[in-house]
């Protein structure tokens, strides 16, 4: 019983430094119950690995069950599946690191903890069945000015930060003399704290528009998907003009707002298309930048996520961008990052038998296609990178895409009133740190709002508000090191973890270590 209490522990010291849920500084000491345990466990079982296994299970299955309940709105099952691949990813980690501790001696073993989940939260960022909401560097999101280097590092240093402070203070606890011990975790908490402060100087902003973001306030749920697509549109325009003004040059709604079907052929004669352009008309100078879902027509030719509109034709469905710029040119940007589950069935060959039990987490819906030809949305100077919800937890996807500002849109309203949509709207804040940008943010409803390239809240909405906000959004053509070279720390401890582990596996062959 005692073994389990301190697993539970630990998952409530993970679970009550995440950002809504609790208070951020806990994330340092996190691990070391754990860490004790699994210590104890080693030198008193034998054969430890499914004791270490089960323990650190309990630990991770609790702290996604408390941070990330709110996808049970959504759909149980889907929860349940999505909490159980996360919790058995941690735990995979915590047995790896002790299988290497026990070959290759404590020190390396302590090191590979740390390579090992960095290793894994890489992973979690760039296979299927990605799911990097609970990547350790995130709990950072609501007191950016505590890493304003994420502009180098990007979360993945957090990760790295809140490791190695978690068994700095494992090795203190466990010392006689801890008197002495005191310096190293001291120092490494000071040092990135001032690094923060001095890299968060002015940064010289070029020129601001006038922006108008719209939150509809429609109910995924009950409205969204049943009312008439056009009254929908009606009540979006009619929002909208309530902030617009003649200086007003981009106009932000969020993810899916247009709800007719629209055919990527014939974007420019469909009726919502129309209608905005109409808006144009008054206003001359406004660029539109809103949510749809699109299809594109392929005839004969089927591609791997096509759909099929009967025997003998296909054709794509996107989660898309609609950019219609105020010198009438049409553009689309599709969304690449999609939900497993349900945007996307990862591994169909395996899993199109369960997809009954995915998770529900907004947007659209169904296997969706992903081929882009636009990265960027241009009018005059300004060039927006878009983000469609789930993307904007990526800071990785952004590599190279030279914008001056970024507009995330969503559709948040799917997980009610939760600590889901603020997490998400907070997480926002480190992608406008990585990448110096202004973010602007349109939510049908959660949080729509203006975070500056320090991640500071300017302007946000509140849950269950239909607003529309007039804001000024600072360009800044700053291109960040984490811009040119992305996640190189996950990179470089993903080829470390290899080799680690082979090491472990070469020693333990030729010297038959019964551990192992």
């Amino acid at each position: 019983m005692r073994n389990f209490l301190i697993s539970i522990l630990s998952g409530l010291l993970l679970a009550f430094s995440w950002p809504i849920t609790g208070w951020f500084p806990l994330i340092f000491f996190a691990f070391v119950p754990l860490l004790i345990l699994e210590k104890e466990i080693t030198i008193k079982v034998e054969n430890s690995s499914w004791k270490v296994f089960g323990y650190s299970f309990t630990t991770f299955f609790l702290f996604n069950i408390i941070t990330t309940y709110w996808i049970w709105h959504a759909t149980i099952p889907g929860s349940f599946a999505a909490f159980i691949i996360n919790a058995l990813l941690m735990s995979m980690v915590f047995v790896l690191f002790h299988k290497i501790k026990n070959v290759l001696g404590e020190r390396k073993g302590y090191v590979s903890l740390v390579f090992l989940w960095i290793s894994m939260e890489y992973l979690h960022l760039n296979w299927d069945l990605a799911w990097p909401w609970l990547t350790l560097g995130n709990v950072f999101a609501p007191i950016p000015e505590i890493v304003q280097w994420y502009e180098y590092t990007g979360i993945l240093g957090g990760s790295l930060w809140i490791l190695v402070l978690n068994i700095l203070f494992f090795k203190f606890f466990i010392l006689e003399e801890r008197k002495k011990k005191w310096i190293l975790p001291s120092v490494f908490i000071i040092v990135p704290v001032l690094l923060s402060i001095v890299i968060q100087s002015d940064i010289q902003n070029s020129t601001s528009e006038e922006i108008v973001i719209v939150q509809p306030n429609i109910d995924p749920y009950k409205d969204k998907f049943n009312r008439d697509a056009q009254t929908q549109l009606d009540d979006f325009i009619k929002l909208a003009k309530s902030t617009l003004t003649h200086n007003t040059t981009l106009l932000v709604g969020p993810e899916t707002a247009l709800q007719e079907t629209i055919w990527e052929s014939k974007i420019d004669k469909s009726q919502s298309v129309l209608k905005l352009r109409e808006l144009q008309k008054q206003f001359p100078n406004l660029n539109i930048l809103i949510g749809s879902s699109t299809l594109k027509y392929l005839g004969a030719k089927k591609e791997e996520r096509s759909r099929k509109l009967n025997n003998k034709e296909w054709y794509n469905a996107y989660n898309t961008v609609v950019f219609l710029s105020s010198d009438s040119i049409t553009s689309v940007y599709h969304k690449t990052k999609l939900v497993p589950g349900v945007e996307q069935i990862p591994y169909s060959f395996v899993l199109d038998l369960i997809a009954d039990f995915t998770v529900d987490l907004g947007g659209t819906s169904g296997s969706l296609s992903t081929d882009n030809n636009v990265d960027l949305l241009h009018y005059n100077e300004i060039k927006i990178l878009p983000l469609i919800c789930y993307e904007s937890i990526f800071g990785d996807m952004i590599t190279g895409r030279n914008s001056n500002v970024i507009a995330v849109i969503t559709n948040d309203g799917w997980w009610k009133n939760s600590s889901g949509y603020k997490q998400h709207f907070q997480y926002a804040r480190l992608r406008a740190i990585e990448q110096r940008k202004s973010i602007i943010r349109s939510a049908n409803t959660g949080i729509s709002g203006l975070i500056s390239p320090h991640g500071d809240v300017i302007s946000q909405t509140q849950w269950d508000e239909e607003i529309a906000l007039n804001v000024k959004v600072s360009l800044n053509e700053t291109v960040t090191f984490y811009n040119r070279f992305g996640d190189f720390i996950g990179r470089i401890f993903s080829f470390i973890s290899v080799l680690l582990l082979f090491s472990s596996l070469v020693k333990y062959k030729t010297k038959k270590i019964p551990t192992f």
